[in-house]
């Protein structure tokens, strides 16, 4: 009879002991890999604008290539990218973007963006746009997270990258 208790507690147990050591494991996993945030560079920006009538179905596309440079010992899967657009300090859109971007170990890959600035974010915008086509310099930035897919599980980075133009 204490055998078959003993089995019994050990049938209890077991889950438990494997939920733990699956645990542990991930942690060692992670820990082991030491998987940092990628580097991020603005590669190229096209802007187009797109005049309609009605005006207040006008928008301006501007079309980003972000170059993700993984320094880490594995592959990474970019998930999705959340970013806000800054033209010139002002706050222009916030958008989502869902890319399925393998980027190898210690390697690089490109991100393509792109995002619709409608009507009224370009009437709020006048004076930058008047700028830039006026050739003067427009500093474009994204900030937001940068979502992997890794060994580990899923990671949030954040993510800021400028550039003038």
């Amino acid at each position: 009879m204490p055998f078959a208790n003993t089995i019994n507690a050990m049938k209890r147990l077991l889950p438990l002991a494997l939920a733990l050591f699956s645990l542990s494991g991930c942690s060692a996993l992670q820990h082991a890999l030491n998987i940092e945030n990628p580097r991020y560079s603005i590669r190229d920006i096209r802007p187009r604008l797109d005049i309609a009538i009605p005006l207040s179905a006008s928008s301006i596309d501007i079309d980003f290539n972000v170059e993700v440079d993984n320094p880490n010992s594995v592959g990474l899967r970019l998930d999705q990218l959340d970013f806000d657009l800054l033209i010139n300090d002002t706050r222009v859109l916030e958008s989502t973007s869902r890319q399925d971007l393998r980027i190898p170990a210690n390697g690089v890959g490109d991100v393509q963006l792109r995002t619709r600035i409608g009507y009224q974010n370009v009437r709020t915008l006048w004076n930058e746009l008047v700028d830039i086509v006026r050739g003067q310099r427009a500093r474009y930035e994204l900030r937001g997270n940068a979502y992997y897919d890794t060994p580990v599980g899923r990671l949030k980075f954040p993510v800021t990258v400028f550039s003038t133009r």
